[in-house]
């Protein structure tokens, strides 16, 4: 990243720690995902111009707790979203398990893995990144369509546990590109 990127990051994110300072772990996350519609698709990343979907609930994820991981669609849910009954005070995700082994893209997803993730920006939303581009959507428009190309749709909270946890070992980062880290240093710089 240049010099003069890197400022302009910790500019943008220091304005918006004055946004966001009062809000809720929670309103930090759905905040954060509102703000990332529109940032363009790119698999392996996640930054506020370029993410995939697990990217970009691992990046409001650190946004939104100052916790760092960066882990695939299926680890989020098997490690991290594993509340069966979310509260509303919960961070929440929903989850695209397919049903079937199915190739998308140059990968092989078994029955039962999760293919993709969307981060719930507010009741009936979520940041849906995919390609080109990340939207916002209706949950409830999103799952029929996905349960009709055979998936089982769920939604799941955060165990803010698990997550700090692997936040203090520094574990699950695996992936994590340059501008990621450079938000994790930014982040824990504030502290």
């Amino acid at each position: 990243m240049s010099a003069n990127r890197d400022l302009k990051m910790r500019l943008m994110l220091e304005a918006e720690k004055e946004l966001t300072q009062d809000l809720s772990e929670v309103q930090r996350y759905q905040y954060y995902l509102g703000r990332m519609q529109f940032l363009h698709y790119v698999s392996g990343k996640e930054n506020l111009l370029q993410a995939d979907c697990s990217g970009s609930v691992c990046l409001a994820l650190l946004l939104a707790t100052g916790c760092s991981i960066r882990v695939t669609a299926d680890t989020l849910l098997k490690k991290y979203f594993t509340k069966r009954h979310p509260e509303k005070s919960d961070i929440q995700a929903v989850f695209f398990v397919t049903n079937y082994d199915r190739k998308l893209g140059g990968r092989l997803y078994k029955e039962g893995e999760c293919a993709h993730v969307c981060g719930v920006a507010g009741t009936d939303v979520v940041l849906n990144c995919v390609e080109p581009y990340a939207v916002l959507r209706s949950i409830s428009d999103m799952r029929p369509v996905y349960n009709a190309m055979d998936y089982t749709v769920v939604v799941r909270g955060l165990d803010r546990k698990a997550l700090q946890k692997a936040n203090d070992e520094g574990s699950d980062l695996f992936g994590a590109d340059y501008e990621f880290m450079e938000f994790k240093k930014a982040i824990t710089e504030d502290k």
